[in-house]
């Protein structure tokens, strides 16, 4: 095993688990498009080298998702929209500009 730091500085985990509506899951209610359209912004912003989108499996709070977690920084976003893209890209940018807390 080698120990190593993250390449990212920031590395995003958007929740994609489905309990097929059994109960409140972030995958039966997360947008599927959401995805997609951080990681075009990224790499649109020129962002790519440095920030890491990633689908996840369960976070464990579902009852408050779809949730989004951003390492290292433990960040946690909760109850995500399409909506919330420009906060969460702002988010994002403070980040790589070395603004976050």
């Amino acid at each position: 095993m080698n120990k190593n730091r993250s390449p990212y500085k920031a590395h995003l985990f958007i929740c994609q688990k489905s309990r097929d509506k059994k109960r409140k899951s972030c995958g039966d209610i997360n947008d599927p498009k959401l995805k997609d359209i951080l990681k075009d912004e990224v790499k649109n912003r020129g962002w790519k080298p440095q920030v890491r989108i990633s689908d996840s499996s369960c976070l464990g709070l579902c009852e408050f998702g779809p949730n989004i977690m951003i390492h290292p920084q433990q960040i946690w976003l909760s109850d995500v929209s399409r909506d919330d893209i420009p906060d969460i890209l702002k988010i994002i940018e403070d980040i790589i500009c070395g603004d976050s807390e």
